[in-house]
């Protein structure tokens, strides 16, 4: 497959099929105005189309911006975003659409009318097919160096869910969940029971606010 090969700065190099390449040498401020599509990320320049998303897909990012959704509001409050709203997480780094974004009340400053101009506190990518080296790759470590606080991958497909925080040295570390459960550094509160994802029909509204009260009264 034909693809368009990125370099910059001899730091990073990024290979994008050319059938995903939209626009080249596009300004940041111009990609912000949605000339070129809604779901398309900017890369130092290269306005790339995002891979289409499934029912799976989703019914995932539904039930997860849900969690996340009335936790915060059961708790501190903050703001919950599904692509495409965009982040940058910082001005040397490419624009994304994460699946969801959390964002909390100290970081709530960095919500403009177009994007999130700086690093949400939580992001979650679920992966498609097409999206799996990106979410494990270009992404993490985007992520990681922009400053996201915590970094989930879910891959129903592997039914594997990885989960990432900075340690000491600023690079990311696996936190793993503890019999079964993943516990958020980020949300402190927030207590997954993983499998949970993996069901065949994800829990309701109704259940996903009876499962965050649950949570915050142990």
């Amino acid at each position: 497959m034909e693809a368009e090969i990125l370099q910059v700065e001899d730091t990073e190099v990024y290979v994008v099929p050319r059938r995903r390449v939209v626009a080249e040498n596009v300004p940041y401020e111009e990609y912000l105005t949605g000339k070129y599509g809604r779901h398309v990320e900017w890369i130092h320049g290269v306005v790339i189309a995002m891979s289409p998303i499934n029912l799976q897909h989703d019914d995932m990012s539904r039930f997860l911006s849900v969690l996340f959704d009335v936790y915060v509001d059961l708790t501190s409050g903050g703001r919950i975003l599904r692509e495409p709203m965009v982040m940058r997480p910082a001005r040397d780094l490419p624009a994304r659409q994460p699946d969801v974004q959390v964002l909390l009340p100290d970081r709530l400053h960095l919500l403009q009318e177009y994007e999130v101009a700086g690093a949400a506190n939580l992001v979650v990518e679920i992966a498609s097919p097409g999206t799996e080296d990106t979410d494990r790759g270009a992404k993490f470590r985007e992520y990681e160096q922009g400053g996201v606080a915590e970094y989930w991958i879910v891959d129903r497909k592997r039914r594997e869910a990885l989960f990432y925080v900075p340690g000491d040295d600023g690079l990311y570390h696996s936190r793993l969940p503890v019999d079964g459960i993943y516990t958020s550094v980020a949300l402190p509160k927030l207590k997954l029971r993983v499998d949970i994802l993996w069901q065949d029909k994800l829990p309701s509204t109704p259940e996903t606010v009876r499962m965050v009260e649950a949570m915050l009264k142990e």
